[in-house]
């Protein structure tokens, strides 16, 4: 990171701590009365980090940011408070209709964050929107949604094999403002922790929530600050996070300081193998934003100790390169039985026919078994690739 970069970098983690620390804010005014302040470096860096709402509903009103920055910020927070609306209507009305099929629900990350957390839908962009449903609902949610208009871009290898072997399925509806939801059954896709994770507790000590005029739920304060650490070091690997996801963690802290339970989270972290990701995450972030955390708490997380097979899983799950052979194996060391073993690895080397051409685009039928081969080497050669 060259000089101007830092600069830029340092003064939007500034303006994002100025939520609850108004010392951050004027150290970012300060700091861009420097001479030749890099205002591009700033504006490139928040157009990449997909936080430019979030800064001007801090910044709004403030003027000392150029003209030109704050209009073009002003627009990303309005549009986005625009695509936030119809995105939570349509919310609410799936998880009307959810509840009236007696499926229970509970609303993940960006769209739950935004309303309870950061109280203002218009200021947390949303790619996505995630709910969690149980494993024995899935089969009805998914026929539910289809009548809704909802369908999934993702072939599966074999029929029946994205229930018995991934944690969620995306789903998309056309329209004016396309809807792209992500229905889960496990919080994290990893088979280890798709079979190891109790489930019970993150339902049991979940809060309610409320979306337009549905009641619903979402994550607890301990359930939540594991799944946004969990998610974002499991599922998105060792690369720099976004800023975006990293205040997520800050935001959740600021919003809880009163209440969270730190030694029952940290209890439930070493029960449930999260240690990693929770006290890599923290302690960055407390860091980072200055986050106050009691010391005995901060003590305890620094002391955080995992299992071998969490820092086996964990080391696999985040290595830098992660070629499909090396997933594949990842994934079968991590299932219970070698049943399933089996299985799987059958479906994954020989998907169906029809999976295949759609796949792989092929143009004559008769050309399909030639295919397989042509998967197999696919796979291979992204460790040789690597290596060379």
């Amino acid at each position: 990171m060259n000089e101007l970069s830092g600069t830029a970098d340092e003064f939007v983690r500034l303006c994002l701590r100025g939520r609850w620390d108004a010392a951050a804010l004027e150290a970012a005014r300060a700091l861009s009365q420097t001479e030749g302040f890099a205002w591009d470096a700033v504006r490139d860096l928040v157009e990449r980090e997909g936080i430019a709402p979030l800064l001007y509903a801090t910044m709004r009103g403030r003027h000392w940011l150029p003209a030109d920055l704050e209009d073009a910020w002003r627009l990303a927070y309005f549009a986005n408070a625009r695509r936030n609306l119809l995105v939570f209507h349509e919310l609410a009305r799936l998880l009307e209709q959810l509840a009236a099929h007696s499926i229970p629900a509970i609303v993940l990350k960006g769209a739950a964050l935004a309303e309870a957390v950061y109280g203002n839908p218009a200021v947390r962009p949303m790619c996505d929107v995630d709910v969690l449903i149980h494993r024995e609902d899935a089969a009805a949610a998914l026929r539910l949604l289809a009548d809704m208009g909802y369908t999934s871009p993702q072939a599966e290898a074999r029929a029946g094999d994205t229930l018995a072997y991934e944690n969620e399925v995306l789903l998309r509806r056309p329209g004016a403002q396309e809807m792209t939801l992500e229905i889960h059954w496990s919080l994290f896709d990893s088979p280890y922790y798709q079979h190891r994770l109790a489930s019970a507790w993150f339902w049991e000590t979940a809060a309610p929530l409320r979306i337009e005029n549905v009641t619903t739920r979402m994550l607890g304060p301990e359930a939540l600050l594991l799944h946004l650490c969990g998610h974002l070091l499991l599922h998105h690997g060792s690369g720099a996070p976004r800023l975006l996801w990293l205040h997520d963690i800050a935001e959740v802290l600021m919003a809880y300081r009163d209440t969270l339970d730190w030694n029952h989270l940290l209890d439930r972290a070493q029960n449930l193998e999260l240690t990693l990701p929770l006290r890599q995450l923290l302690l960055r972030v407390t860091e980072d934003w200055h986050i106050p955390i009691p010391e005995p708490a901060l003590a305890r997380l620094r002391a955080l100790t995992p299992s071998a097979q969490e820092a086996r899983v964990f080391a696999d799950l985040t290595a830098p390169h992660r070629p499909v052979i090396r997933r594949f194996w990842t994934d079968l060391a991590s299932m219970p039985d070698w049943k399933t073993r089996l299985v799987y690895a059958w479906h994954s080397l020989f998907p169906s026919a029809s999976y295949m051409r759609r796949r792989y685009a092929i143009p004559h039928a008769w050309l399909t078994p030639l295919y397989y081969p042509y998967r197999w080497w696919v796979g291979i050669k992204g460790v040789w690739q690597k290596n060379g």
